[in-house]
């Protein structure tokens, strides 16, 4: 179990650090406004995907005929036919788009990333088959690789162009990387299958998580577009780096818990050992958002003014309330493993409904010359609320016990509170001792995830051939 958690984690950290790198190279090169636009053409890829997102890799690893080479090759088919479909209609938007931020000069360049789309359906999910026994080799391989190859290219790019076209190139290329590595570390041949029953499965499996997704965009962007269409591309590059550092670590932890979790899961589901490994999984998600704060709290503001310098002060005051934000969207991930495991695709959907359902809200404010940090707690509370009802659904559905989590939450509202006001009520070395004295008490206070550590037994489907 530690080797496959410590090599899914590592793999996950040193992949977005290798595009944390790319982003905080790119920024200090280019100007703020060129920055700004660049992070227009991720807010427009972003959309297009996450609307359309079918949980492919999810259906691979949770199905009971995942590791089928017919099934396989449908869904490979079905890839590829959602990615012509993406890139027509991306390439289609490019102009409303470009129109919508006022940068009509830059249509080309929202047509041209929709390239990306296009390419990623040709991408080998034998990867995600083999995460299904806890072979995670080439899944970390397939993380690493791509942004790598990305980042060498920015100071060519970067002669080349000089503006926002790194940004715009580099994203390419990485896809492209991405589609080449995932067919080299493929045990299987690949092939394509268009197979109706399969899709409609697919459809029947995934349409939750396509709206979900298209919930999610609104959910991790919808604040991003409202603040650069009302306060400019200058305030919007300072809220993307602040939000960049925070939802980076973020997206790390559930990436690596759904990658390490699922099979588990997946594989326990209907027998005895389902009740504790759920707790278990829960916990381990309320811990990991607390350490998360506690760490941005701690290190993220000398982290952003080593490496950015004045450039980006102005950012400073987010980053902790934007940790904080995340934070509930990692408790959340523990519910939404739970709930794929046991086909409940639905879940995740009604908890991002709370919070997009206060983006209008977040509009009024900016319009009424509201700030940033306005937007940001009305996110937060947004983000808590799913949270309580995606813990709701899943402990309703499975029937779960709340009790051993009741604890551990209150400790998390201590921490994050502290988290919240150490610059203006605490000391460094004081704030330190208190987050780390009650992540301390969080984690004795944990007893299925400490009976989970101590088995040191983490097994996914049985080997299958």
């Amino acid at each position: 179990m530690t080797r496959s958690i410590g090599l899914i984690l590592s793999g996950n950290v040193v992949g977005a650090a290798l595009m944390m790198m790319r982003t905080l190279l790119i920024s200090r090169l280019i100007s703020l406004e060129d920055f700004g636009l660049g992070s227009l053409f991720l807010l427009a890829l972003a959309m297009i995907e996450m609307m359309s997102a079918l949980g492919f890799q999810q259906q691979i690893i949770q199905a009971s005929d995942g590791n089928s080479a017919r099934f396989q090759a449908a869904v490979q088919g079905l890839s590829v036919l959602r990615g012509v479909i993406l890139a027509i209609v991306l390439f289609a938007l490019a102009g409303p788009i470009s129109l919508l931020f006022a940068v009509p000069g830059s249509v080309w360049a929202f047509q041209l990333i929709a390239v990306v789309p296009l390419v990623s359906g040709f991408v080998h999910f034998d990867a995600h088959r083999l995460s299904r026994r806890m072979e995670f080799a080439p899944s970390i391989i397939l993380i690493l690789l791509p942004p790598l190859g990305s980042i060498l290219s920015v100071l060519p790019l970067y002669h080349l162009f000089g503006d926002y076209r790194v940004l715009l190139f580099a994203i390419i290329l990485q896809m492209g990387l991405s589609v080449v590595v995932s067919h080299c570390v493929s045990k299987r041949h690949y092939h394509l299958r268009f197979d109706g029953t399969v899709i409609l499965r697919c459809l029947r499996f995934g349409w939750p998580l396509m709206a979900s997704g298209a919930l999610m965009f609104l959910v991790f962007n919808g604040e991003r577009a409202i603040i650069g269409r009302a306060l400019g591309l200058e305030t919007l590059a300072l809220f993307s780096m602040a939000l960049s550092l925070t939802l980076t670590p973020a997206l790390v932890l559930l990436r690596s818990t759904m990658s390490f979790f699922l099979p588990q899961l997946s594989a326990a589901y209907g027998t005895v050992r389902y009740r504790s490994l759920s707790i278990a999984v829960l916990q381990t998600h309320i811990f990991l958002g607390c350490g998360m704060v506690a760490a941005v709290a701690l290190l993220g503001g000398p982290f952003l003014t080593a490496v950015l310098g004045e450039k980006y002060a102005a950012a400073l005051p987010f980053l902790v309330w934007l940790a904080v934000l995340q934070a509930f969207r990692v408790f959340q991930g523990g519910c939404a493993i739970l709930a794929l495991a046991a086909g409940h695709t639905k879940n995740e959907l009604f908890a991002n409904m709370v919070r997009v359902s206060l983006l209008p809200l977040a509009w009024l404010v900016i319009m009424d010359r509201g700030g940033v940090m306005t937007v940001i707690w009305i996110g937060t509370a947004g983000e808590a609320a799913g949270f309580a009802i995606g813990l709701g659904l899943v402990l309703g559905k499975q029937d779960l016990p709340l009790r051993p989590l009741l604890l551990p939450l209150v400790l998390a509202v201590v921490l994050l509170g502290v988290a919240c006001f150490l610059d203006t009520r605490l000391g460094m070395i004081e704030a330190a001792m208190a987050l780390m004295a009650v992540l301390t008490a969080m984690a004795l206070n944990m007893p299925d995830l400490q009976a989970y550590v101590r088995r040191d037994a983490a097994t996914g489907h049985q080997r299958e051939t």
